[in-house]
């Protein structure tokens, strides 16, 4: 009897030992999550502050999209280049906040700053559904007492990913919808990971679809990747027979979400398609057609059926004030400019990209000075797999195949940082849940060790980029630089004191792609003409450099195009500027027609 009470007590104070064990720990992983929450937005504040000012022409797309849908527009608003949920956002906090000009380019990057909270949100979602994922594998897959990386391991490796890919790869200053789209593929992502430990409900199945529907209107590159993360789901569940019907109600969701705007995109363009992104990046980046006034050529690359209108030979003079409105009309729809253009298939192209491109890949598989790379090779190493290492990879497949995916779908066109952001999180997270080591001290310490070279690397990498962004905001400050910074709002105010009304069109003397529609989106004026050479030199001086009888044709081509003024920038030392008035204490000069 004292023996069997004896057992029993032992057992109960087990039961308290490992329950307050499991307490302390996870008290432990709910700190570091918080420690991480705090890093992570106190970073993002500074980037984002430090880049309140910065606005590129993409950008001012999604801004003149977000007006168009907010006053009802809808045969401007509908876009076969620019993806609508960004510039939705956009429109509805400049309808709500009403900013001055001034404020107007900070307002975007306070809703880049949103986004970016939202992003972390989805992130931890996809860490805890790592994590849920790596013990139940464990549970489930005796391995001789081998275990993934602890769950303490997984939130450090995964949130410094998370902060370096958001900042240093995607970035908060960029105004595109590339912040949007990593919510949406770590939220997907832990969507399947779910699904892949055995959860996968009829809901889980719904919210995948409707997950994958909101990042295809966030960028259109989405809509051929929601099908291999459809296809992973089916054989993620195991069951395949079973999971089918879900599958297709995950695909349903889907519909229910891109459909609307497919048919009205269908509509508009008076042909079926999901978008035209991806046709002219190809047509771009692959055909090497010329995406600037393109008005055919080379031969077999199509007929231009809305070609920007020539007006001046030489120097070369283009007008495209109608029928596509906004600032700048010829980047806020490039697919209607260039209606007609045929991609051609190039063999040659595609081998170079599988050349060059994984450059890009590898410089970003050893960044944080090589860590991660260094990291996980090391893991591997002492874990002494051996063949054993392709068994372990072929479980880390639900990551691995929709990262591969979107590597390879970019290679063959067009490739950027911030598009494969939250990609290169996956890619990471996948190749450490490769690891299986033993359960021994010496692990343990091993994993330590290679976490803490992470986080150094990461403090030297986005610590010390981050602290010098804060420092020259708080330098600007105290000098007092911070209201003159804003070098686009001044000359759009420049031009409102000189009698510059919303609506006038304007023309330029140089590409406007460049930088012209940041103060002409500010001004609410709109550029419909503009000075460009395909040769290797600077528009201005094509103006600037001739001679009095070519300047007043330039001059005439312009007024002809319907510009009520000219625009100029980077006016070289020593040319007479008669006639034209500088704007303000800026480097701009106008020239009125009317």
């Amino acid at each position: 009897m004292g023996i069997t009470l004896r057992t029993v007590e032992d057992n109960v104070e087990q039961r308290i030992s490992v329950a307050a064990a499991r307490s302390v720990r996870d008290h432990h992983l709910r700190l570091l999550h918080s420690i991480f929450w705090l890093v992570a937005i106190t970073l993002g504040l500074v980037h984002a502050w430090a880049g309140r000012y910065e606005m590129d022409t993409d950008g001012i797309s999604y801004l003149d999209m977000g007006d168009a849908y907010l006053r009802g527009d809808w045969q401007m608003a509908v876009n076969a280049y620019w993806s609508p949920l960004y510039s939705w956002l956009l429109g509805a906090a400049l309808r709500f906040i009403k900013p001055s000009p001034y404020w107007e380019f900070p307002v975007a990057q306070l809703i880049n700053f949103l986004i970016y909270v939202g992003a972390l949100f989805c992130f931890t979602f996809f860490v805890r559904e790592l994590i849920g994922y790596q013990q139940a594998r464990e549970e489930g897959v005796g391995d001789g007492g081998r275990k993934s990386l602890p769950a303490w391991a997984w939130l450090v490796l995964g949130y410094s990913l998370f902060i370096w890919s958001s900042l240093e790869l995607i970035t908060i200053s960029r105004v595109t919808p590339d912040m949007c789209v990593a919510a949406c593929v770590y939220l997907a992502a832990g969507i399947l990971l779910r699904i892949g430990r055995g959860a996968g409900s009829w809901a889980t199945f719904a919210l995948l679809g409707v997950v994958l529907g909101v990042g295809y209107l966030a960028k259109a590159a989405m809509f051929p990747l929601a099908f291999v993360f459809l296809a992973a789901s089916l054989f993620a569940a195991g069951n395949v027979r079973r999971a089918a019907a879900r599958v297709l109600v995950a695909l349903s969701c889907f519909m229910l979400v891109a459909g609307p705007f497919i048919i009205a995109l269908s509509v508009a363009k008076g042909r079926v398609t999901f978008g035209d992104s991806g046709r002219l990046n190809y047509a771009w980046y692959v055909s090497k057609i010329t995406y600037r006034h393109w008005r055919g050529g080379p031969v077999g690359s199509g007929t231009p059926q809305h070609a920007t209108r020539k007006v001046m030979e030489s120097p070369a003079v283009y007008e495209f004030g109608s029928p596509i409105r906004g600032t700048y009309p010829l980047w806020y729809d490039p697919s209607y400019w260039n209606e007609g253009m045929a991609p051609r298939f190039d063999l040659r192209r595609h081998l170079e990209n599988m050349v060059w491109r994984p450059n890009l890949y590898a410089n970003i598989f050893f960044s944080l000075h090589g860590s991660l790379a260094l990291g996980l090779f090391v893991l591997l190493y002492m874990s002494r797999r051996g063949k054993l290492l392709v068994k372990d990879v072929a479980a880390s497949w639900l990551l691995l195949v929709p990262t591969l995916a979107a590597f390879a779908m970019y290679m063959q066109v067009y490739v950027e940082t911030r598009f494969i952001g939250a990609f290169v999180v996956l890619l990471f997270t996948g190749l450490y849940s490769i690891v299986r080591l033993l359960e021994s001290e010496g692990s343990h310490r091993l994993v330590r060790c290679v976490m803490i070279i992470i986080v150094v690397m990461f403090i030297l990498v986005v610590g010390l980029s981050s602290a010098r962004m804060a420092y020259a905001a708080v330098r600007d400050g105290i000098r007092g630089e911070g209201a003159t910074a804003h070098e686009q709002w001044q000359v759009a105010e420049g031009l409102k004191r000189m009698g510059v009304r919303p609506g006038d069109k304007v023309a330029s003397v140089k590409y406007s792609n460049i930088g012209n529609a940041k103060w002409a989106r500010l001004a609410r004026v709109q550029i419909v003409a503009e000075m460009y050479s395909d040769a290797y030199r600077t528009d201005e001086d094509d103006f600037w450099m001739a001679n009095e009888a070519v300047k007043a044709q330039i001059i005439q081509s312009f007024a002809k195009a319907g510009a009520d003024i000219i625009v100029a920038n980077a006016v070289p030392s020593g040319i007479s500027t008669a006639g034209w008035q500088r704007i303000g204490d800026t480097g701009y000069y106008v020239y009125f027609l009317s």
